[in-house]
């Protein structure tokens, strides 16, 4: 185990067995497991015939599992690094993508899966339950997150789970949620997203005083909307107000 890496140990089976059963009723073609780590949710995955791709950071760990199960592809990376190389075959098929994602990076590994085409199935991932909380805010409890996140999945929280799951046991507890494939109809969702941090600039002012500087709207219907808090519309209403951008 190397701290450097954030790896805190799934050593719960039960709880693992049942984990693994929900990401298989999907059906996936291929699942994508990130940090594997000592393979608690690999050994139930290799039980059925489906195609199991293990991304793994740690070089001991990968050898390890290399042994543990042949029948699993190991690619020696860390997932930030990867370029989704070994893909594009399944382009047309489920990918799943899974793991118990080391709380660090949790946020750069769920952008980089969701942005990605690949990206075409129901994806589970373990994560602090904070952060989780985040991904699933709706208003007048919006964030950042949340909403740069809708415009690509919907969330879903499946469950808590404590942090006794774990070895070493963290200082929080973690959350098993599941992000959906939307259609993405934003041509331009880097300049959208640009357009959401300027709206959660100052998240207790009003919108109309956080765009001032930034952007100029001429609609008056939608004058109502910018008197309100960011935290208060949906992805829905942002989007009307981006299109009205003069």
């Amino acid at each position: 185990m190397k701290k450097s890496l954030g790896q805190n140990f799934f050593v719960n089976k039960n709880l693992s067995k049942q984990i693994a059963e929900i990401v298989l009723k999907e059906d996936p073609s291929l699942i994508v497991e990130i940090g594997p780590g000592l393979g608690a949710f690999t050994q139930f995955f290799t039980e059925k015939n489906i195609e199991i791709l293990a991304i793994e950071k740690d070089n001991d760990l990968s050898l390890k599992l290399k042994n543990l199960y042949p029948s699993v592809t190991i690619k020696n990376i860390d997932f930030l690094d990867w370029d989704f190389h070994g893909l594009e075959s399944f382009k047309k098929k489920k990918i799943t993508f899974f793991g118990s994602l080391p709380y660090n990076v949790s946020k750069k590994i769920i952008k980089k899966i969701i942005t990605s085409e690949f990206f075409n199935s129901s994806s589970f991932l373990i994560i602090q339950k904070e952060v989780a909380e985040k991904y699933c805010s709706k208003e007048p409890n919006n964030n950042f997150l949340s909403l740069s996140t809708a415009l690509y999945a919907d969330t879903n929280k499946l469950f808590n789970i404590s942090p006794e799951s774990f070895k070493p046991r963290p200082n929080v507890e973690s959350t098993f949620i599941q992000f959906t494939p939307k259609t993405v109809l934003l041509k331009n969702a880097e300049d959208f997203e640009k357009f959401l941090h300027t709206a959660f600039r100052q998240p207790k002012k009003t919108l109309k005083n956080n765009f001032a500087k930034s952007y100029l709207f001429t609609n008056e219907e939608i004058l109502p909307l910018l008197q309100k808090r960011p935290q208060h519309l949906s992805l829905e209403q942002y989007l009307y107000l981006f299109n009205n951008v003069v």
